[in-house]
């Protein structure tokens, strides 16, 4: 993959059908053995893309010649703690370590600092370790955590914390 063809851009329409099979299949494959089976086996594209028709424009995506290769969706979340969060952030499973991931956590860094924000958290189950390299390679620090339920479990989370001007 080309990352100089990469261009980050707001979703539209015609992207949910790639979001939705980037997400369900980032969790099949990220989360095996860290979420319930059944839960994750229970996910589809289908269903995730008909959820993503109704709200494909809460997400950036980051594409080359169309095709999508991750996405982030980012809030304003003004409380204690942070001014603004990364709901979520992924990658095509085998785009992974391509540098697309690293280039839309920046993406969203350079939009909450135009925007004047100044702590940004991110959540992650506590046991995604590759996730959680990344966030910290990233200049993230172990803040809080907490519980998120999927299915009939709950599972156990961690945030990290970055001060927006040391990036």
């Amino acid at each position: 993959m080309d990352k100089e063809q990469m261009i980050i851009r707001r979703a539209m329409q015609n992207d949910a059908r790639q979001i939705a099979e980037i997400i369900v299949e980032d969790w099949k494959n990220a989360y095996r053995g860290i979420i319930d089976d059944d839960f994750l086996d229970s996910m589809s594209v289908e269903e995730r893309y008909q959820r993503e028709l109704q709200r494909y424009q809460i997400y950036k995506v980051a594409a080359v010649n169309e095709k999508i290769m991750g996405l982030t969706w980012n809030e304003i979340d003004d409380n204690d703690d942070s001014d603004c969060e990364i709901i979520a952030l992924y990658v095509k499973y085998e785009e992974r370590k391509s540098g697309i991931g690293r280039g839309l956590f920046l993406d969203s860094v350079e939009e909450f600092k135009s925007q004047g924000k100044k702590r940004m958290i991110i959540w992650c189950l506590k046991e995604n370790y590759e996730a959680r390299k990344f966030y910290e390679k990233m200049g993230g620090l172990e803040y809080k955590y907490g519980t998120h339920k999927w299915g009939d479990r709950d599972y156990d989370m961690v945030s990290y914390i970055y001060n927006l001007n040391e990036l």
